[in-house]
């Protein structure tokens, strides 16, 4: 018997109708495995499966017998039906270090055991040796996705799942220890040698050799130092300097990056040929020098950290600074001079000899970090830095998320400058609310904002048809949890929010960050630096509980750092 389109198309619209409506896949699957002789097999019937039951988020995870919430799809269901997760799942949850090695096979390192996947094939390596998986890796959105059970057994972690329920329980009875040393060279994951030359541009080399150093081997980026000097909101030639916060503004308001053919030598990228930002910067983390290993385990998971240190000379050649060995390329300053000078960090060893400092340290150990003085400097560019140096650690940023896949397409947001401040009540929490204008029919999929601490609670709200601050007691709660990491953050919708075009709407954040008096982050004109910020862009608003709010523009002279993420509205017409 033949079918038509059609009525093919009919008969599965009908099934997935069904299936949405049944609570127990196993149990029900016989009743509706065929529609008036169309057979529904396996691989047209998991798949659906798998879609309905991740959109709707029936698998859950347990660690340690409490809920993994992750913001996204960390850990999903395959097109078998079989738990799986990403290789965020297992940098995040798991403590090791995986990433792509080109567009169908990955590495995982749990410190001296190294493992490598192809999607598609069940068969993989540890340590050159052939070995067997349970579930085959699959591909999703361009990242690998491998069977929870398989990572359980890598990482000797206790495994259990409920297929009726959906329900995996994983125990982690330890964190996999870092190794003694580890260096993203030897794993290609390090970015090329710039050469900055006589300009003031340490922090624009050491943001985008760490950026792309995070997006290695998989994908081969050349980003513009010119642009992110030029193309940001701060008004600044390439002899004023910077910092990270000038960094992460122009990236996370999506100016950049842009993609240059240049080569190391930052003056001739003024010829250089350039293309718009293919990439968009959606999450990133902060670190401070009090605890090292963080910093560490930042490399070990998501690649190059740039750093500051003080350099002590003044030009780009360290030879004649008593903190600078050469024979060794080993550089260790103990003064108390503030940081001058940006580099990245891209792997450590703790064995270093402090013998190899020409300064007195108390110890061994010792960061690898790659400079930007061109491959003359050190050895090839790279040089060490000792544990014991007085900033290396400090305004520390990984760049944990990078979306190359156009997850959203439009960006809200009044705050080009980025981080220039904080505002509060002198209070642990805060909330705050930016209001912005549709531009054409869309739906509002996540917000972003900074943590600017460890452990920060939030809450995020959405508001349609905005009109004036008595609109925001409508607020409706769409995302909430825990940030471990200082840092800014892309926090996904439970479900997105639709808006049409010309209608304004809000986005209301709750945020409650341990020791800190003033949590919500701000652009402001602060110094020279800043004193391009255009507060006119903007309208948002402070509250103390919620329900009482104040302009932040009126009280603050600011524009709060509340950005949101949006997509257009995908119309489904009948016919088609």
């Amino acid at each position: 018997m033949k079918f038509s389109k059609r009525f093919l198309a009919f008969a599965l619209i009908i099934a997935i109708t069904l299936f949405g409506k049944i609570n127990n896949w196993n149990d029900r699957y016989a009743a509706v495995d065929t529609f008036r002789g169309a057979a529904l097999n396996k691989d047209v019937l998991y798949p659906l499966m798998s879609k309905n039951l991740n959109d709707s988020s029936k698998l859950r995870v347990y660690i340690n017998g409490e809920v993994y919430a992750s913001n996204g799809q960390d850990a999903i269901l395959d097109d078998s039906l079989n738990p799986v997760g990403s290789l965020e799942f297992i940098r995040t949850v798991m403590s090791g270090s995986a990433f792509m090695m080109d567009e169908k096979s990955a590495l995982i390192q749990i410190t001296s055991d190294i493992y490598e996947l192809v999607v598609g094939s069940r068969s993989a390596t540890k340590n050159g040796e052939d070995i067997e998986l349970i579930t085959t890796p699959s591909l999703h959105l361009g990242e690998m996705y491998v069977g929870l059970e398989d990572l359980c057994k890598i990482f000797g972690y206790e495994y259990s799942y409920n297929t009726n329920a959906y329900s995996v329980n994983i125990t982690i009875d330890k964190t996999p220890k870092l190794p003694n040393v580890y260096d993203l060279r030897t794993v290609n994951r390090v970015s090329f040698i710039r050469n900055q030359g006589s300009t003031a541009t340490c922090w624009a080399c050491a943001s985008l050799e760490a950026l792309e150093s995070s997006l290695l081997p998989v994908a081969e980026h050349k980003f513009s130092v010119d642009s992110m000097i030029k193309d940001n909101s701060f008004k600044l030639d390439e002899s004023a300097g910077g910092d990270y916060t000038m960094a992460l503004a122009y990236l996370l308001s999506w100016q950049g990056p842009i993609s240059t053919e240049a080569n190391t030598n930052i003056l001739d990228e003024l010829t250089g040929e350039t293309k718009g930002p293919e990439i968009h910067l959606q999450e990133a983390h902060f670190y401070d020098a009090e605890n090292l290993d963080d910093i560490k385990r930042a490399v070990y998971r998501y690649g190059g950290v740039s750093t500051s240190i003080y350099a002590s000379v003044s030009t780009a050649n360290l030879n004649g600074s008593s903190s600078y060995n050469r024979a060794t390329n080993s550089y260790c300053y103990t003064g108390n001079s503030k940081p001058n000078h940006d580099v990245v960090i891209i792997g450590w060893n703790d064995s270093y000899p402090a013998a190899n400092f020409s300064t007195d340290v108390p110890g061994n150990g010792a960061f690898i970090c790659q400079n930007s003085w061109g491959s003359g400097f050190g050895d090839d560019g790279v040089f060490y830095i000792s544990y014991y140096d007085s900033n290396i650690g400090n305004q520390a940023v990984s760049y944990v998320k990078v979306d190359t896949n156009n997850t959203y397409n439009y960006i809200y947001q009044s705050d080009l400058c980025g981080w220039v401040g904080q505002i509060g009540y002198s209070k642990e929490w805060a909330y705050g609310a930016n209001t912005f204008t549709a531009s054409a029919a869309q739906q509002i999929e996540a917000a972003g904002f900074y943590s600017l601490g460890h452990n920060t609670t939030y809450q995020v709200y959405f508001v349609p048809n905005y009109v004036n601050t008595s609109t925001l007691s409508s607020k409706e709660l769409v995302a909430q949890g825990t940030l471990e990491q200082a840092g800014y953050y892309t926090i996904k919708f439970d479900q997105p929010k639709t808006v049409s075009e010309g209608e304004n709407f809000a986005i209301v954040i709750y945020i409650n960050t341990p020791d800190t008096l003033r949590p919500l982050a701000v652009e402001y004109a602060s110094d020279s630096m800043t004193q391009a910020v255009d507060i006119t862009d903007g309208k948002g608003f402070i509250s103390n509980n919620g329900l009482d709010w104040e302009s932040v523009e009126d009280v603050a002279k600011a524009n709060l750092c509340i950005k949101a993420y949006a997509n257009n509205v995908v119309e489904v017409f009948e016919g088609q």
